[in-house]
Formats: structure tokens, C-alpha cells, sequence
């Protein structure tokens, strides 16, 4: 450990005198992450999670052919750590592969599995390069679940997650906010990041008025940002109450996370807050809970607010941004008729009277990579509800885990992100393995 520390280190310092700061951070991101998931598996996951959350598109500031994304790396080199302590077969490492249920192995195998085949199919039939290395990378990142698994510590993983999360979306929040009230220094701050792989195109985000600005921070997509918060914020809930000190910090990231989320003018992301509040209020006060969905109901119903008023307009289709959606949902219908079993790929369409692009999650992985490659998503999400539910009325750390895991697939409802963004697809997977590992030994535990 000290060695691949030393390792990183010594090659960060290389990189920081040859390099402009933004490459040599990602190098030095780089190098780290990678020691770190070689050596420790655990910790690279948690290195994987600060870059997911923090700063997803860094990139390898050399380039070997490619310049893949640094969590890319991360994620790799813990899963071939991961990999070669099971082929190993070291008492304990079967021991961790042994507690893991059956049936969530075989939901990530295939989960793996379908996405490679689609891009291999896409790729046959147009020769797509680079939709051939995005299906690569939903592979790789579809095998978190197992892996976060395999590496779950109990009490003592679920409170550094707890705190890893509620520290970095603080943070990106804080970023968020700066970045918006910088307005035209915010968005050269943002271009200035080209050289350590972040879009310089684009970047300034508005409603379709084209006049109202919308919070980006470092996640690039303001609807990204605003689920990323909204399934932080149940983490940034447990700390209040549990002591002045961590109230305090706790008050503090929840303001943060929830100013940027409102910055972000993401109807979908306030949708999936509100439905993870819920959640999380649910096991605590199940009464309380259903007098707040009611009177939030009403007031989304009835309510003279902007936010309300955007929010209803959304739901009926009453707005172009929701129309357009509609329009995307009949479409998508069409392509999954046409290419059920293996989708269109995950680069360019292969026809072109199609369009592949879909505002929800599940439609649109059915459009890329067949109708069972989203059964097997939403599959591995009900899986996880169904173990987290059963447990968490005795065990109140499962409680931000379940209320995070509904707001991510509340979000996928309106929007595709959970599984088209890699950075995305990670976070819910990593989540979704804590959620089964924890929730199957505890159940398992004696009382």
C-alpha cells in the first residue's frame, strides 16, 4: 500500500511540473485512484465515489492511443483487484463472494453481458468505434453492484459512505452555487478545464427561453447535478440530530445541497428529492409521511408558485420541453418494436429514419441495448427495494440508503441519466450493492 502510494505520489509530482494544473490534477487523480483500487479495492471504490460525485470527466492528461476518463481507470483497476483476490481464492475473499445473494450475481452477469453483446452487434453492422467503447464502459461500470458487495464492511462502510457523500455533494453544491453567481467568470472557469477533459462547448445551460440560467457546477448536464444532489441529501439528513457538532456540519451540507438543487431548475431532480424526503420520512413517521405527500400533492395541484406551476406544466405536457418528451416516448416505442432483442447500439442509430433518444431511463436502454437489458436494470432495482424494506424498520442505516436509491429511480422515470451517464450508472450500482449486502446480513444476523 505504502509503495503504490509512494508510486502515485512521485508520478503526481512529474505531471504537476510538466503539465498545466487542471492535467496534472487529473493525472495526479489518476495515479492515486489507480494505487489505491490495486491495493485496496475498498478505498478505490471510495476514490471512484469522490470522482464520481466531485469531478467525473477528468481524463488521463497522456495519451496512449486513447485518453480514457480517470474514473474509468479507478473503476478498472478495482474491479481486476477485486478479480484476482476471488480467482485467488483466499479464505476470506470467498467468504465475502459467499454472502452475496445468488440472485444479485446473476442480475449483474447479465447485466455485463448485454450490453457488450448490443455494442458488438451495433459494431458488426456499422463499424461505430466509439459506440463499440461506450457498451465497453456500461459493462464495466454494470459490475459495480457485485463489487461494492463484495467490499461492504458493515456499520463502518455505511458511516463512511455516509460522510464521503454528504462532504462531496456539500461541496459540488458549494461549487454549483459559486460557478451560477459567477455567471460569464463561472462559465470561462468551466471552459479553462479543457485540458483535463471537461467539455469547453455548451456549457452555459438554459430553460428553453433561453434566458434563464441553470446550475452545472463540475457534472456538466444540470438535470445530472440536481439527481446527484437530490440522492445525496437523505445522507446529509442522518446528521442532524446526531450530536451539535454533526448537526451543525449536517444543516449546513443540507443548505448547500438543497440551494444548488433549486439552481438547477430540474423539475425531475425536485420530483425525485420530494420522493426520496418521502422515503426517508416514511420509515421514521409513516403518518407524518402521507400528510406530507398530501399536502405536497395539493399544493403541485393548486399552488400559484413558479415551481409548482413548472412542475404541473411538466406532468400534463403543456410545456415544449414536455412535449418534445412525449414525442421522444412514442418514438422510442417505435425503435423497441423494430430492435427488441439487442437494441440499436450505444453510438448512432443504424438507419436514418430512427431516432434513439429517449427521456426515461428504461425506454432508453431498451432502445440501446434491448428490452432485456431494461428488464434487468429495473430488476436489480426492485431486488434492492425488496431486501431494503424488509430490514430497514430494525435497522436505521439501511433508512438514507433506501431514500437515495428511490430518488435515483424516481429521476430515471423523467430522464435517462441513470443509465447513460457512466459516472451514473456507477453511483446507483455501487448503491445498490451496499443496499443488498447490507440489508442480506443483517437479515442473516442473529437478533
Amino acid at each position: 500500500m505504502l509503495a503504490a502510494l509512494a508510486a502515485a505520489a512521485v508520478l503526481a509530482g512529474v505531471l504537476a511540473g510538466a503539465r498545466t494544473p487542471p492535467a496534472a490534477l487529473a493525472g495526479g487523480v489518476a495515479a492515486l485512484g489507480v494505487a489505491l483500487g490495486l491495493a485496496r479495492p475498498a478505498w478505490g471504490l471510495g476514490a471512484a465515489l469522490a470522482v464520481a460525485m466531485l469531478a467525473p470527466f477528468l481524463v488521463v492528461p497522456q495519451r496512449f492511443g486513447v485518453q480514457p476518463p480517470v474514473l474509468d481507470l479507478i473503476v478498472a483497476a478495482t474491479v481486476a483487484s477485486t478479480a484476482i483476490r476471488a480467482i485467488g481464492g483466499r479464505p476470506a475473499s470467498r467468504r465475502r463472494w459467499n454472502q452475496i445473494p445468488r440472485w444479485l450475481l446473476i442480475v449483474v452477469a447479465l447485466g455485463a453481458t448485454l450490453p457488450l453483446a448490443a455494442g458488438a452487434a451495433a459494431f458488426g453492422a456499422l463499424s461505430d468505434g466509439e459506440g463499440a467503447q461506450l457498451a465497453m464502459k456500461m459493462s464495466l461500470y454494470a459490475l459495480a453492484p457485485a463489487v461494492a458487495a463484495v467490499w461492504w464492511q458493515g456499520a463502518r462502510s455505511l458511516g463512511a459512505l455516509s460522510a464521503l457523500i454528504t462532504v462531496a455533494a456539500a461541496v459540488q453544491a458549494g461549487a454549483a452555487i459559486v460557478l451560477h453567481l459567477a455567471g460569464a467568470a463561472g462559465i470561462q472557469f468551466l471552459e479553462s478545464l479543457g485540458t483535463a477533459g471537461y467539455p469547453t462547448t455548451g456549457v452555459a445551460r438554459f430553460l428553453p427561453d433561453q434566458v434563464t440560467p441553470r446550475a452545472t457546477g463540475l457534472l456538466v448536464d444540470p438535470n445530472v447535478l440536481g439527481v446527484t444532489l437530490a440522492a445525496a441529501l437523505p445522507f446529509g439528513l442522518t446528521w442532524i440530530g446526531s450530536g451539535q457538532r454533526r448537526s451543525a456540519l449536517g444543516l449546513a451540507a443540507v443548505a448547500l445541497i438543497g440551494g444548488a438543487l433549486a439552481l438547477t431548475v430540474s423539475r425531475a431532480s425536485w420530483i425525485a428529492c420530494a420522493a426520496g424526503l418521502l422515503v426517508w420520512l416514511a420509515l421514521v413517521r409513516p403518518r407524518l409521511a402521507a400528510a406530507a405527500a398530501a399536502v405536497l400533492g395539493l399544493a403541485v395541484a393548486t399552488a400559484p408558485l413558479e415551481p409548482f406551476e413548472r412542475i404541473r406544466q411538466g406532468l400534463l405536457g403543456e410545456d415544449r420541453s414536455a412535449a418534445l418528451r412525449l414525442g421522444e416516448i412514442r418514438e422510442a416505442f417505435r425503435v423497441i418494436g423494430r430492435f427488441p432483442l439487442l437494441g440499436v447500439g450505444y453510438g448512432d442509430a443504424p438507419h436514418p429514419d430512427i431516432f434513439a433518444g429517449v427521456s426515461n431511463a428504461w425506454l432508453w436502454l431498451a432502445e440501446r441495448a434491448g428490452v432485456f437489458a431494461a428488464l434487468t436494470h429495473l430488476a436489480l432495482l426492485c431486488g434492492s427495494a425488496q431486501a431494503a424494506v424488509k430490514t430497514a424498520a430494525v435497522d436505521p442505516a439501511l433508512r438514507p440508503l433506501l431514500a437515495s436509491l428511490t430518488a435515483f429511480a424516481v429521476a430515471g422515470v423523467f430522464d435517462h441519466h441513470i443509465v447513460s451517464f457512466p459516472h451514473v450508472v456507477f453511483l446507483v450500482g455501487g448503491l445498490v450493492g451496499l443496499v443488498v449486502a447490507h440489508a442480506s446480513r443483517t437479515a442473516s444476523s442473529p437478533a
